[in-house]
Formats: structure tokens, C-alpha cells, sequence
């Protein structure tokens, strides 16, 4: 009785909610979104079944009304598919006409003028919606067959340009189409401005990333999709489904009343768009009530509906680092405006579903039974669902999302907004960066090669995130018997950077780190890696032999002091007798000499 009491007051608010929009508030600015395709002849190569137009046309049929958009073509000069404007009927139109005119055939890649031609209209200023830069290629900037000139154009880009987007407020999402493409400066463009990174594998991923990077831009309003299943109000006056599938596979819809609608039986206000690997399904007035998809089950499919009930939600960063907090923030919009019965929006439910869209490591999940022949699924992380609250004071559902506990990688965010009788989803995408500065280890036993024992560390740091000449701090290693080394990391040190501590004896040890270093943002950041446990099991080198000293006898002693004092007499009183004994015929002499002296004077005397 509760659920219908709820479901009947909401819709008596969706009768009469155009009554109930507060006056006074502004519509939301619409975002600004612009997209630059590569026709240069290498795309011969690296997409040679075009598949660069089915991709372009998911972004036409999918992209919000009222957003601002504008397409353009370039080579060695530029060409403009969609002229800027804001999106409608008529320009989605325009923009379907001619994607046949997507080619190959360009000479050069010159992506600075591209990025010049489709940035001219914008002031300098950040505008008040948000403003996008999409940039698809297969190349290097190439504008000449002199390399100097392009490699002056490519500094252009990294300098003049890159600081002129962020003064306009721009993020630029970049697109790889090669293994040939200049990804630093691909990901400087994006890393600068806060924008996306995709590397395409092949051209038949192009269609996915697309729905990526509008998402990352513009995201339109869906209905969630679960188990092939999808509910449309009467509030919907149309739908267009994407569903992916293998060449050569069917689709089919299901409608609330059970009938079939194929691609090969069109019904009345029914667009069926079947492309290589999906299809585009448009109904105008769909009916209410629960849907099928007949089909393959795939996290890439999207309702996206066109009604005056839509879900808005505040931005999130492209990407945070292990243990920083995400703000989450959704709301309802009628007609563009938010909806403010704070009495009636409390009988909402808001939630955002976190599902991983990276596989785990093959020893990081629990054996799948699979039958002989059949590839065992790639391990995922099941999706975790995040309450979000309702806070009167914003008429705005809020959560905070925890990173501590989430495994690096790229994770989709799906806001839904549920009132019972109607549900409304938008999707974004988070990444969670690896820790900035990380530490491997690695153990050296003693061989005929290396005679000694070692610990090998490999530090290395995230250019994207750290200053990394500004990295200082210490590595402490303890042993057994109380051993211990300290490696104190000096700032300017580059990395990645391999440090050894000699081990002597085996043992266990630990190596405990912690360091300092700045962001790119300018504020410093404190780093303490997780410990490192290492037991070292070798034979240690004998130790130095040593005689063992007797214990002390004071009658020994006694008798060696005797010993000594009269060995000495005897030597000091033989010492004294040759002395003597020496001295004793020389004074004979003097005493001989004197006599005969005496004796020769007194005989001259006598003469006289």
C-alpha cells in the first residue's frame, strides 16, 4: 500500500511538475562538445573498413538535444562535417547526411591546425557549461616533409596550445588509432586539461570508445538496463537503443505487450540502424511498461531517452590517486531546470553503481568451471552498489565514494535515480590511479657469478602525478642481531632508480620506506609503501677463527714477573761486566802514557 501511495503521489507531481519548478532558477548551461577525425592515408591501414563513420554516428543519435556540437575532418587542412551549433533534429540530420564524406585519402596530420580551427570561436574565458575536445588519430604530427617544421608544430602544440585550452577552460579527450601515434604528446594534452586517454586496438573498438568519450562530454539520460530488461514511463516520448553484437548476430525488441520488432519487419515510428557489430533502435511514443532485448547481454548497451525528465549529476575527476574521496552528486531536471519539492523529492531513492571495467590478474580470482575446449571468463570484480543520500538544503542526492579499498583501474559509475514509476541513469567513469610511487623487490642469492647476497629495489614514480626530481626520503633495512642499513633517496635522484643493500647472513629481514615529494599541483605528498618482508636462506661465509684465551693464573703470573726481572738483572749486570771489561785496558793505557810522560820530564829537568 506504501509503494502505491508513493508511485501514485509521484505522479501526480510529474502531471504538475512543470507548476512546481522554482521560477527563479537558471537553466543549466549546456556543455560544449567538439570532435576532430583523422582522414590521413594511414587510416588506408589502420581502419580500412571506415569504421570511423559507424562509430561518429553513435555520437550523433546518442547526444543530448540542447547540447552545442560541431565535427570536423582533417588532414593536411581542415573540413567541417557538423558546423557548431546546438544540437536538434536538424543538425542530427545534417551530420547523418554526410558521413560518407569521412576519408583516407589526407596527406598529413596536422593537428595543430586542426585544434586551431576548432577552438577559433572560443573566447578565452571558460564558458558557463563545460567545454570538450575530442581527438581522433592514427599519427604523429606531420605538416610538411621537412621534420624540422613538423617538430616546431608539435612544440606549438605542447606550449602555446596547451596553455591557451586551459585558459578556455577545455578538456581534451584524446583517441589512439596505432601503435604509430605520438602518445606523450597525447597524453600531455589529456593529463593538462583533466581530460581522457584511450588507446584503440583496432578499429573495431572505435565504436565503444566513442560512447566513452561522449559520456566523458555529454552524457545523455538512460534508463538502466538489467538482464535485457529496461522499463519506459509515460513520461518518454522516445527511446534509442544500442545494442552491440557480433557480425552477423540478431537483435530483437520485445515490447510491454509481447510484440517483436526486427530490423527485417520495421513498424510504424520504428528506425532500425544496423551496422557491423551493432544496432540503433529508435521509437518514437514507446509504449509504457517493461521491454526486452533479444540478443547478447553486453555492459556497453544504453537506453537513452529523450523526455523533460532528466538526472544531472556534478562532474568527477577524470582520475584520483588510492585514498582520496570522490564527491557524487545527482539531481532531477524538468525541462532543463532542477526540480526543488524537497517533499517530494525525498520519496526518491538515488544510488551509484560502481562495476570495474578492468580484468583481475588470473591468480587473483577463484577457478571458474568451464567445459573442455571453452576459454574460462576473465576474472572481474562484481559491481558494489553506494547509497546516495537526500539533502534538503540542495534539493541534491550526495554520497562520498572511498578509494582506500578500490583496486586500481578504470571503474563505471552508473547514477540512477529511482521514483518507483520511473528510473533515470547517467553514466560516467573514474579512474583510480596506482600508487604514485611504488617499490618492487627482488631477492639475490649468492652464486659462482654474484658471491653474495642482496636486496634488489626498483623504485619507480608517476611522472603523470609527481614531480619526480622533488622525491626525497629513506629506506630502512633490518636483519638479524639487531643489523641495520639506512638509504636516505636525495631529491634530483631519476627514476626509475635500482638500489642494492648487501646481505650477509641469512635470515629475516624487513625494508620499511617512507618519502616526500610534490605534485604537479604544486602541494606536497606523503608516501610510506608497504613494508617488505624478505627471508634469505644460503650457507653465511665462516666466520674469521679465533684462540681461545686460557684463564688467568696470578702463581704463573708471579713466577713470569720473577722470571722477567731476573733474566733482566743478568742481562743488565752482563751488560755492565763487558762495559767495564772494555773500559779497563783503556785506562791502563791513559795510566801507562801518564807514568812514561812523568818520567821523560823529570830526565829533562835533571839535565838542566
Amino acid at each position: 500500500m506504501v509503494a502505491l501511495i508513493r508511485a501514485f503521489c509521484l505522479w501526480q507531481w510529474l502531471l504538475l511538475s512543470g507548476a512546481l519548478i522554482m521560477p527563479f532558477t537558471a537553466f543549466a548551461a549546456p556543455a560544449d562538445v567538439r570532435l576532430l577525425i583523422d582522414v590521413s592515408g594511414s587510416m588506408r591501414q589502420n581502419d580500412p573498413q571506415n569504421l570511423r563513420a559507424p562509430a561518429l554516428q553513435i555520437v550523433n543519435e546518442l547526444i543530448p538535444l540542447g547540447t552545442s556540437a560541431g565535427v570536423w575532418l582533417f588532414a593536411e587542412q581542415q573540413e567541417i562535417l557538423a558546423t557548431p551549433a546546438i544540437v536538434d533534429a536538424d543538425w542530427k540530420k545534417r551530420l547523418r547526411d554526410r558521413l560518407a564524406r569521412i576519408h583516407s585519402r589526407g596527406r598529413f596530420t596536422d593537428i595543430e591546425g586542426a585544434i586551431r580551427a576548432a577552438t577559433a570561436d572560443w573566447t578565452q574565458a571558460p564558458a558557463a557549461g563545460e567545454r570538450h575536445l575530442i581527438i581522433l588519430t592514427d599519427g604523429l604530427v606531420d605538416i610538411s616533409k621537412d621534420a624540422t617544421e613538423s617538430a616546431a608544430s608539435r612544440e606549438r602544440i605542447l606550449s602555446e596550445q596547451i596553455t591557451a585550452l586551459k585558459t578556455q577552460g577545455v578538456k581534451v579527450h584524446t583517441i589512439g588509432l596505432s601503435n604509430q601515434i605520438d602518445e606523450p604528446l597525447m597524453r600531455q594534452l589529456a593529463k593538462e586539461t583533466d581530460g581522457w586517454l584511450e588507446i584503440a586496438q583496432d578499429a573495431d573498438s572505435l565504436q565503444r570508445l566513442f560512447l566513452r568519450m561522449l559520456e566523458e562530454s555529454a552524457p545523455p539520460t538512460t534508463v538502466p538496463i538489467a538482464g535485457n530488461q529496461f522499463t519506459i514511463d509515460e513520461q518518454v516520448r522516445e527511446f534509442t537503443l544500442l545494442a552491440f553484437r557480433a557480425q552477423g548476430g540478431k537483435t530483437e525488441l520485445i515490447t510491454p505487450t509481447g510484440e517483436r520488432i526486427r530490423a527485417d519487419q520495421p513498424l510504424p515510428d520504428v528506425k532500425w540502424r544496423a551496422e557491423l557489430s551493432y544496432d540503433l533502435v529508435t521509437l518514437a511514443n514507446p509504449k509504457p511498461g517493461q521491454w526486452r532485448i533479444l540478443g547478447v547481454e553486453d555492459p556497453d548497451n544504453r537506453v537513452v531517452i529523450v523526455t523533460a525528465l532528466n538526472i544531472e549529476a556534478a562532474p568527477v575527476p577524470n582520475a584520483v590517486m588510492p585514498g582520496e574521496t570522490v564527491a557524487l552528486e545527482s539531481w532531477l531536471t524538468e525541462h532543463g531546470q532542477p526540480i526543488t519539492r524537497t517533499d517530494l523529492l525525498q520519496l526518491l531513492n538515488a544510488t551509484c553503481t560502481l562495476t570495474p571495467e578492468f580484468e583481475l590478474p588470473a591468480n587473483a580470482a577463484a577457478p571458474v568451471q568451464v567445459e573442455e575446449g571453452e576459454q574460462p571468463p576473465a576474472p572481474r570484480l562484481a559491481p558494489t552498489q553506494l547509497a546516495m543520500s537526500f539533502n534538503p538544503a540542495t534539493n541534491r542526492f550526495a554520497a562520498t565514494l572511498q578509494t582506500q579499498t578500490l583496486i586500481p583501474g578504470v571503474y563505471r559509475l552508473d547514477l540512477v535515480i529511482d521514483g518507483g514509476t520511473f528510473q533515470r541513469q547517467l553514466t560516467q567513469r573514474l579512474k583510480i590511479k596506482d600508487k604514485p610511487l611504488t617499490i618492487t623487490y627482488e631477492q639475490q642469492l649468492p652464486s659462482d657469478i654474484v658471491p653474495f647476497a642482496a636486496i634488489l629495489l626498483r623504485l619507480a614514480a608517476d611522472q603523470d602525478v609527481l614531480d619526480t626530481l622533488s622525491v626525497s626520503g629513506y629506506l630502512l633495512a633490518r636483519g638479524p642481531n639487531g643489523w641495520s642499513e639506512v638509504v636516505e633517496l636525495p631529491k634530483g635522484k631519476r627514476f626509475p632508480l635500482l638500489i642494492k643493500i648487501p646481505i650477509q647472513r641469512p635470515g629475516d629481514y624487513t625494508v620499511t620506506s617512507h618519502f616526500i615529494a610534490n605534485r604537479l599541483s604544486g602541494d606536497m605528498l606523503e608516501i610510506q609503501p608497504e613494508p617488505c618482508n624478505v627471508n634469505f636462506e644460503f650457507d653465511a661465509p665462516p666466520e674469521p677463527s679465533a684462540t681461545p684465551e686460557a684463564p688467568l693464573s696470578w702463581g704463573w703470573l708471579a713466577l713470569y714477573l720473577l722470571g722477567g726481572n731476573a733474566l733482566l738483572g743478568v742481562a743488565l749486570g752482563l751488560t755492565w761486566w763487558l762495559m767495564v771489561q772494555r773500559a779497563r785496558p783503556a785506562a791502563q793505557d791513559v795510566i801507562a802514557k801518564t807514568a812514561a810522560n812523568s818520567a821523560g820530564s823529570g830526565k829533562r829537568t835533571s839535565r838542566s
